[in-house]
C-alpha cells in the first residue's frame, strides 16, 4: 500500500512505532487497554505463545510485545490489505523473530495454528452486530468490516478461541461493549472457557460503564469469576471543569508494565 494511504504512530513504548491505514479501522483505547489486560495475565520472563484473532495493522499484538518482552505472537488478520500493513510494521520494529503474521478467516485457520494450542489468545471483535450501532460511512469498508461483524460474530471468535487455549490452562481475553458482555460469557462457557475475571471501564467516575475487560479460563472445574475494580477513563477538575485523563489511566499508558493478576 501507499505511504500517502498510511498514518505514522508513536506507540510510546519500547521505541516501537506502526502504520496505520488511513481511512481503515483505527486503534483506539478499546486496543491499548486491551494490550495492558492481556499482558497481566502473563508473569514477567515467562515463556508463552498467543494467537491474536483480528489483529488488524498490529496494534494490539506490538503493545503486548512492548509490555511483555519475549513473548511470541501468531497474529491472524482476514483483510489483505491490513495484514499486509501487519507485516510491514512487524518487520520495521523487528520482531519477525518472535511474532508471525497470517491472513486467513479465523473461522478457517491456517494449518499451522489449527495444529498448535496456546497460553493466551486475545481479540478485539467487532463491537456491533450487523444493523446496529453507530453509523459508518459505507464508502471505508476497513471501518465497517472493523466495527461491525462482517468477517465473524462474537461467537466465531470466542469459539475460535476456546478451540486453541491449552485445556486447564489456557487464558483468553478480550474487550467488549458492556451491553454484550453477558453475551460473550454465555459463549465462553458453551465452548469451556469459565470467566475469571472481568473489569468495568467508565468515561467518568458517574457514568455508566461503556466497555468491559474479559478473561476466562479453558477449564472444566469452577472457578470464581472475580470482579475487578472500574477503571475510570476520565475526570474532571473541579476548580476549572477540564477534563483530563485519570491518573490510573495515565499510568497504563505512560508507565512501565507492573501490572499482574496471575501470581
Amino acid at each position: 500500500m501507499c505511504e500517502d494511504k498510511l498514518t505514522f504512530e508513536d506507540l510510546g513504548r519500547r521505541g516501537f512505532t506502526m502504520y496505520q491505514i488511513k481511512d481503515g479501522f483505527r486503534f483506539g483505547t478499546d486496543t491499548v487497554l486491551l494490550s495492558w489486560f492481556t499482558a497481566c495475565f502473563i508473569k514477567p520472563g515467562k515463556d508463552i505463545r498467543c494467537l491474536e484473532l483480528g489483529a488488524n495493522c498490529g496494534a494490539a499484538t506490538l503493545l503486548l510485545c512492548a509490555r511483555r518482552e519475549g513473548v511470541c505472537v501468531d497474529a491472524v488478520e482476514i483483510d489483505e490489505t491490513a495484514y499486509n500493513v501487519l507485516v510491514k510494521n512487524i518487520g520495521m520494529n523487528s520482531l519477525s523473530n518472535l511474532v508471525s503474521a497470517y491472513n486467513a478467516d479465523l473461522r478457517d485457520l491456517p494449518y499451522e495454528i489449527r495444529n498448535r494450542q496456546y497460553g493466551l489468545v486475545f481479540m478485539n471483535p467487532p463491537f456491533y452486530r450487523s444493523g446496529t450501532g453507530p453509523s459508518t460511512s459505507a464508502d471505508k469498508p476497513g471501518k465497517l468490516k472493523g466495527r461491525f461483524e462482517k468477517n465473524g460474530s462474537l461467537e466465531d471468535f470466542i469459539r475460535t478461541a476456546g478451540s486453541r487455549l491449552i485445556p486447564s490452562s489456557g487464558i483468553m481475553t478480550m474487550v467488549m461493549t458492556s451491553d454484550r458482555a453477558s453475551e460473550a460469557m454465555y459463549h465462553m462457557e458453551n465452548n469451556g472457557i469459565r470467566p475469571s475475571c472481568l473489569i468495568s471501564v467508565h468515561p467518568f467516575i458517574d457514568k455508566p460503564s461503556k466497555m468491559v475487560l474479559i478473561a476466562g479460563k479453558k477449564t472444566t472445574s469452577t472457578i470464581p469469576l472475580e470482579i475487578m475494580p472500574p477503571l475510570i477513563l476520565n475526570e474532571k477538575d473541579e476548580d476549572t471543569g477540564k477534563v483530563r485523563s485519570s491518573e490510573r489511566i495515565m499510568r497504563i499508558y505512560e508507565k512501565e508494565h507492573t501490572d499482574c493478576f496471575i501470581w
